[in-house]
């Protein structure tokens, strides 16, 4: 059976392997993240659910347990548009066409494509965010 998990697993840590990255997290961003000197630390947050199977049924009319279809986030940031641009650099360098369980990660072309860092200032220390949308098919 294709799982979410294990594949959210095997994301988690090739993310935790980029250098200079002060965390990588599941699903939210705890209320402290390390900063210094007044500037938030760079890290990445992955958003990923539990993924889904293909919509068409199998000869014998069944849906199949086999394939899983994943389709997640990542969000790269930084104190700075080049901080963030450099964690989304490394994330994308992790990311493209790795290889979990019979499918490779790609580039969602069903998902959007943000161009350059969106500055948040609702949290503090204020800092630049880059959303990166992937997909995840398993046969």
């Amino acid at each position: 059976m294709a799982d979410a998990q294990n594949a959210s697993n095997v994301v988690l840590t090739a993310l935790r392997t980029i250098v200079g990255v002060s965390g990588v997290h599941d699903g939210f961003v705890p209320l402290k993240v390390p900063e210094s000197g007044g500037f938030i630390d760079p890290y990445i947050v992955l958003w990923g659910g539990g993924g889904d199977g293909p919509p068409e049924l199998t000869a014998d009319g069944k849906e199949s347990l086999d394939t899983l279809i994943w389709d997640f986030q990542t969000t790269a940031v930084g104190a700075t548009p080049d901080i963030c641009r450099a964690v989304d650099q490394a994330t994308r360098s992790k990311l493209v066409n790795l290889a979990v369980g019979t499918g490779r990660v790609r580039r969602n072309p069903d998902g959007f494509n943000q161009q350059s860092p969106i500055l948040d200032t609702q949290s503090t220390p204020s800092r630049f965010m880059l959303p990166r949308q992937w997909r995840l098919i398993t046969n």
